[in-house]
């Protein structure tokens, strides 16, 4: 329809000249050199002319179908702002680049996306923000959040510092603001990013600071206040319709999860905070979040059954709100749940539905956080180590390439006990100062991770001396409010320093004390037995099993191993399985009974291969 008459007799002698070749009633060029020499050949004015016509001409048509608004935009886009004859066109182009940047975000293309919105931007002329204010405030908001998405934190600071100068109110900063305390949040700045948070919610007339600090507390006050509603007037109060309540909501989630892993003893305060505003004014995606994380509390806290049903409630009220906003966060936090009622080997592929669904709303803080949950369930699943591996390299190259710095750590810690495991003697390097400004802090996530990977890769190949002393750190540093949320390595914490402290307190002055410590891990392994069978049953025979040789109550300690090999053995628990018999192998060594250690160490030595 925009070609005309005479450049069709053109294209037909070219099809005779084997330069186009048609098919139906499609021309192409015969091959990709023939194109290049034929553009190279016009000169680069009449090139923008061409390109600058042709995206004209299909722009009108960009109703009927998305791809003439893709290759319209694209067009004058080649064309750039030197094309535009008509000063009225600038606004118009940077519209329909603002309209095709938003088509591309639906369809997850971030990248397209801000490509798009950036080059919108270039066709603003000098004095758009007293001329086109709103469309510039649209299109440097929308290119600071795919930026954030693409992990371009140079973009993102250049377009938030533009809207921050030229914004006509403060509720006009917001939204570049929120994407900023989102950057910082996975950063090594996490104190700077709950304080933004604070400062900004303050201003927003929500003041959480010196908030309580019991999750017990916090958690009990919530299901109080929410006792007064069922489930179904939840999910069918009003919408949440203020646009500055909602930000406010917006950065309260973020707010929630920045303290999550350096103030968890204030997070749950935090979610109460969305909750009740859900309740006054209506909920939004960030409501089915505050949904979630006071369910994973709740389970945290031992109501593992009745904070599931908030999670569940959480999902519901997301479908319900048509939103994929806040999915891969909450797909997070139900598959860590889950994993206490599920057998492990069950939920692994939800980590990776949870990745899937972070990576289409652009949340690439969620997709590395799926992606590093499913690794770490995938090595205590007991999956082979050299797969375990590949994984750990998968999600080291995702989040390297985004300079997540905290996560990074974490993931590297976890790969090094893998590298250890499988034979391998080196540690993955990275920086030493950003390590040792983030283990400085008190209450820290990775701090804890480093200890406790330490005492388990120890205490795998017996070095008693290097266990205590790691074990010890890591219980100095972790409390029972070093989490409120409730993760599936709390278990594998509580297992592993079960063990640990039987084995310590059997050789040590101050036994009683590392007795106390591992009676407390049999305890809750055997209470998470009572959700799941599957997945804890084994671990709870095997602590009964450790405690009994640490009492010298042999008949119990013979009876409690046996069970512990049988029950990892039938719930396909392969690794801890070989780590059953090994055990058992050195309490009949310890006991005289070398024939049958002998034979369980032959079992371990099968089953670790």
């Amino acid at each position: 329809r925009v070609l005309c008459k005479n450049l069709r007799g053109g294209i037909e002698t070219a099809v005779a000249e084997g330069l186009l070749d048609k098919i139906d009633d499609q021309y192409r060029f015969s091959h990709d050199r023939i194109q290049e020499a034929a553009y190279d050949m016009i000169n680069y004015l009449d090139r923008c002319r061409i390109h600058f016509s042709y995206g004209m001409a299909l722009a009108p048509l960009q109703d009927e179908e998305d791809g003439f608004l893709f290759t319209a935009v694209s067009q004058l886009n080649l064309a750039g702002p030197e094309a535009v004859q008509d000063k009225g066109q600038y606004a118009i182009i940077a519209n329909l680049n603002l309209r095709a940047g938003k088509k591309a975000m639906e369809m997850s293309d971030f990248e397209a996306a801000y490509s798009y919105f950036d080059n919108g931007i270039t066709f603003l002329r000098k004095e758009h923000w007293e001329e086109h204010y709103t469309l510039s405030l649209d299109l440097f908001n929308l290119a600071a959040n795919c930026a954030l998405a693409n992990s371009d934190t140079i973009s993102l600071k250049l377009l938030s510092e533009q809207v921050m100068k030229s914004a006509q109110s403060f509720e006009d900063t917001l939204n570049v603001t929120y994407f900023i305390t989102c950057s910082l949040s996975y950063s090594s700045m996490l104190p700077v990013s709950v304080e933004k948070g604070l400062d900004i919610l303050s201003q927003l007339g929500i003041d959480l600071r010196g908030c309580g600090s019991s999750i017990e507390a916090c958690v009990k006050e919530t299901k109080v206040m929410l006792s007064a509603y069922t489930s179904d007037q939840l999910l069918n109060t009003r919408r949440m319709t203020d646009s500055t309540m909602t930000m406010a909501m917006k950065f309260l989630s973020k707010l929630m999860l920045a303290m999550a892993q350096i103030k968890p003893e204030s997070a749950p305060y935090v979610a109460k905070e969305i909750i009740q505003m859900s309740v006054d004014h209506g909920m939004s995606p960030v409501s089915a979040l505050g949904f979630a994380h006071f369910g994973s509390y709740a389970a945290k806290l031992g109501d593992i059954s009745g904070g599931y049903t908030y999670v569940k409630l959480a999902c519901s009220l997301l479908d319900k709100l048509g939103s994929r906003e806040n999915v891969g966060e909450i797909k997070a936090i139900r598959t860590q749940v889950v994993s206490y009622i599920e057998p492990l080997q069950a939920t692994l592929e939800y980590h990776y539905e949870g990745y899937a669904a972070a990576i289409a709303s652009g949340d690439i803080v969620q997709a590395a956080l799926n992606l590093f949950a499913g690794y770490v369930a995938n090595f205590y699943a007991g999956v082979k180590l050299q797969t375990t591996r590949e994984k750990g390299e998968v999600v080291i190259n995702f989040i390297q390439g985004r300079k997540m710095v905290i996560f990074l750590l974490e993931v590297q810690l976890m790969q090094n006990s893998v590298l250890k495991l499988i034979g391998i003697d080196e540690e993955l390097k990275h920086s030493s100062a950003e390590e040792e400004s983030i283990l400085a802090t008190k209450k820290c996530i990775v701090k804890i991770t480093h200890f406790f990977q330490k005492s388990y890769i120890s205490f795998m190949f017996r070095l008693y001396d290097d266990t205590k002393d790691y074990a010890e750190k890591f219980l100095d540093c972790v409390d029972s409010s070093a989490y409120a949320n409730l993760t599936f390595m709390q278990s594998s914490y509580a297992f592993y320093i079960g063990l640990i402290s039987f084995w310590v307190a059997r050789n040590s002055r101050d036994g009683d004390k590392w007795h106390e410590r591992g009676n407390k891990s049999k305890l809750a392994l055997r209470k998470w037995a009572e959700t799941s069978q599957w997945t804890f049953e084994n671990k709870w025979y095997l602590l009964e099993a450790e405690e009994a040789f640490s009492n010298s109550n042999f008949d119990d300690a013979k009876m409690y191993y046996e069970k512990a090999v049988s029950s990892a053995k039938a719930h396909k628990f392969v690794h801890e399985e070989a780590l059953a018999c090994e055990l058992a192998a050195y309490f009949y060594l310890d006991i005289g009974e070398v024939n049958i250690a002998a034979d369980y160490c032959l079992l371990a030595h099968e089953r670790y291969q």
